[in-house]
Order: structure tokens, then sequence, then C-alpha cells
């Protein structure tokens, strides 16, 4: 099980140091259809649950406590009811609805976590860190602090919304691959390392990563790359560019994103970038409550 440094927290979160998620995306995913039973009788939230994600995705969603998922160690709770569907709204506006704009219908009907379950309190580690999210073998992503979201807040969005985003990236991997052997060429092996999280994310930059935790491995490293410039405005990217003092850091990084968009332009019939402006749309939109 990895862990990723999702981000250098700020405000509430600089407290516990660094924020993470748990990614293990070693199992391949294949096609999984539920059976939805029209007749069930289902609570207010559960309807909508159905209708917004289950029935036209086959994706479940919970948000009861279930303790056969394990946290045997940690003090959680389940998220407060009437938090749980701004939370999927969020994640189906700038997740869902991104890529659909991009790609078409069925592309996340065919090819998604098959389970999200929300979790209301953080997830607070032994070291001082916090975990953002988990997911194992792409199957069930986990989202922590449900009850904690900020939907007005910009950088709050983020931090929930880019797990979503990264497992993501990992799903597709796993069904469709990437360019193993162009990728490789890049950053030589030596750069990759299990210590990442013993680096700052502007060190990392200088070697040509986006973020430290994509010094963990290629998957991580593509996994990264494509949902960092997901989770940026055109601004934002422009300015991280041009804040990497070092030429071949930047060359690298560049060639690294001319392989992601080649990837979604041949193997997903996407435009990479496309689906960034519209990923920065419907996050606008969020924040102004719109979703």
């Amino acid at each position: 099980m990895k862990l990723y440094n999702f981000l250098k927290a700020a405000g509430l979160f600089s407290m516990f140091g660094m924020a993470l998620i748990s990614c293990d995306n070693d199992t391949d995913l294949g096609p999984s259809i539920f059976e939805i039973d029209e007749n069930v009788q289902r609570n207010e939230l559960d309807q909508w649950i159905y209708d917004n994600y289950t029935k036209p995705y086959n994706i479940a969603a919970t948000y009861k406590w279930n303790q056969a998922f394990g946290y045997y160690d940690k003090t959680l709770f389940p998220p407060r009811v009437e938090n749980v569907e701004p939370a999927l709204r969020m994640v189906k506006k700038i997740w869902i609805d991104s890529y659909t704009q991009a790609a078409g219908p069925n592309l996340v009907k065919e090819i998604a976590p098959r389970q999200f379950h929300l979790i209301g309190s953080y997830n607070v580690n032994d070291n001082n860190t916090i975990t953002l999210g988990e997911a194992g073998g792409g199957a069930r992503i986990t989202l922590f602090n449900t009850d904690y979201v900020k939907h007005d807040d910009l950088e709050s969005i983020r931090q929930f919304v880019h797990t979503v985003q990264h497992e993501y990236v990992h799903i597709l991997n796993q069904t469709k691959d990437f360019d193993r052997v162009s990728w490789a060429t890049i950053s030589q092996a030596g750069l990759y390392t299990s210590s990442w999280n013993s680096y700052d994310d502007v060190e990392s930059n200088e070697i040509g990563f986006v973020t430290s935790y994509a010094r963990s491995n290629y998957d991580e490293d593509f996994a990264e790359t494509a949902s960092f410039i997901l989770m940026k405005t055109k601004v934002e990217w422009t300015a991280f560019l041009a804040g990497i003092k070092s030429a071949n850091a930047k060359a690298d990084i560049l060639k690294k994103v001319d392989l992601v968009v080649s990837y979604y332009k041949e193997k997903l019939k996407i435009d990479f970038w496309a689906l960034r402006d519209l990923a920065e749309q419907n996050t606008n939109d969020v924040v102004d409550g719109n979703f």
C-alpha cells in the first residue's frame, strides 16, 4: 500500500503536516454490472444516488458506517447525511461531467470505479499526517473528510476531488495502458524512490516531476502528471512551468505531458486540453454554487 503526499496542507491541514492518499492499483478492473431493481424502497438520499450514479453510470455510493471496510485502529465516523449529496454532486460535476462532455456519454459508464465510500472524519495517522482518500484495485474509492469540505473554497474542493482524478487515470491505464517504453526514457530509473515523501515538491519539480509522489514509480508519475494538470487552471499551469529553474527538468515534464496528451487522444479519443478546460469550468461552477 502506497501513501500519496497529496498537498502541503494549509489552514486547518497545517496541524497535520502532510495530506495523503493511499493508492493500490495493482488489480486490473474489468466490467462490473450492478443488479438494478427499480422497485427497491429508498430514502431520498439513496434515491438521488441511484438516479445520478448507479443507474446512469453503474457506480454505487455508500455513506453508512461499515466495519467490514476496516479501519479497526482508527477513530472515524460516517458523514452527516446532509453532507453526502453535496460532496457527490461536486465529484460528479468536476469528474463525471467533464469526462462525459469531452468523451461522450459512454466512457464513464464503461470505465469507472464501481463504488465510492464516504467517511465524514479526517483520517489522522500516527506520524501527524492525514489520509484524504484510499483506493484499492480501482474498484472502490474511499473519500475522507466529507463533513469538512467547503464547497465554495477552491483549495478545499481540489483536496477532495484530486483523489478521484488521480485514481481514475489509474483505472483508465488498467484498461488501456500508456506507452511505458517512451515514459522510461524521460526520467532515469534512479530518480524514482520509495522515499519520495522525504522530498518536497519544489525539489522534485527541479528534477522533472510535477510532485514528489510522482517519483514513486512510472504508474504514479503518469497519474500524477495527468491529474495535476486537470486540477490546475491555465494560468496556474503556465506559472508552474515558469517557476521551474532547471531547463532540463522543464523539458522532461513537457515530454511527459506530450505522452499524456497522446495517450488521451490515441487511446481514449479525448482532447486532453479540452478536458482540462472543462474541468476548470466545472470546478468554477462548483465554487460559484452551480452544481
